[in-house]
Formats: C-alpha cells, structure tokens, sequence
C-alpha cells in the first residue's frame, strides 16, 4: 500500500509511505516543497498522512503510522508528561488536575487532502492546534501509543 505522507517537522516535504506487514513502513520519493497550494492541487489522493513537531521520534512515527494505516483511527494521542492545573483570571493556581485522565492529541494524523486545502485557505503557517479548530472534528477512535511504543485503543 503506497499514501501520501506530508511532512512539516523541519523543512516542508511531500513523499510517500510505502507499508506492508512483511516489510513495514518505508518513506520514499521525498521532497521538499514550497507552497502548499501546488501540493493540494497537484496531489488527488483522498487522504494523506501529515506528521510535524509533535509527531516525536522516527521509532513513534512509524509505528504510529502502521497503525493509522491498519485501522481506522485517523489521530494519535500521547500521555501528558507536564502538571495539568487550572488557574483563575488572576493567574492563581485552583487546582491540580489528574494528567493520567488527560492525553493529548498529536500528529501523525490521518486527513482528507481538501481539509488541508481549507485549513491554508485560511492560515499560511501549519499549526496543528488551528487545523483542529478549523475542521472542527470528533475523533470516536483514536490511536494511544505509549511510552515504549506498547498500543491501546479507546
């Protein structure tokens, strides 16, 4: 199975992921490029895999990719690492929140090519927060890896 994989960790790339479960995960045909447009235009597939910043390390980004590719979760969450609290208007610390009953959404991500398109119609920089916000989506199933790359799903 080959899928379009959009890459926004360092320098802007477009390739492919080519998966079997005899092989594994192997990126190829990768470039860098440098307007989005031209790859939402160029590009037909239905979906593509996007990974950025918070993608973590190439180990977590394969696995992670293998499972979005052999499922149909379309998000990876990861545990929280940091303190979780809330705070008033004031800045003043109310309360310290429970981090094991929080995990935070991250990329890779399974998406649609014209949800790419209107996310930069409207943005010029990739912000995976925004992208959110902007396609307004309900993930019912996600991908959970965890430290040690061991797999749960919700």
């Amino acid at each position: 199975m080959k899928f379009l994989l959009i890459d926004f960790k360092n320098n802007p790339t477009i390739g492919y992921i080519d998966y079997s479960p005899e092989n594994g995960v192997d990126f190829s045909d990768r470039e860098e490029f440098k307007n989005i447009e031209d790859v939402t235009k160029n590009y037909k597939e239905e979906s593509c895999i996007l990974i950025d910043e918070l993608s973590g390390d190439a180990s977590f980004v394969s696995v992670s990719i293998k499972k979005l590719l052999d499922s149909d979760y379309k998000i990876t969450t990861k545990n929280i690492t940091n303190a979780i609290k809330t705070i008033d208007s004031s800045g003043k610390v109310t309360s310290h929140l429970d981090r094991d009953k929080y995990k935070r959404l991250s990329t890779p991500i399974k998406i649609e090519m014209k949800s790419l398109k209107n996310y930069f119609d409207n943005f010029s920089e990739w912000n995976f927060e925004n992208y959110l916000k902007l396609n307004n989506f309900t993930y019912k199933q996600y991908q959970e890896l965890e430290e040690g790359l061991t797999l749960e799903s919700k």
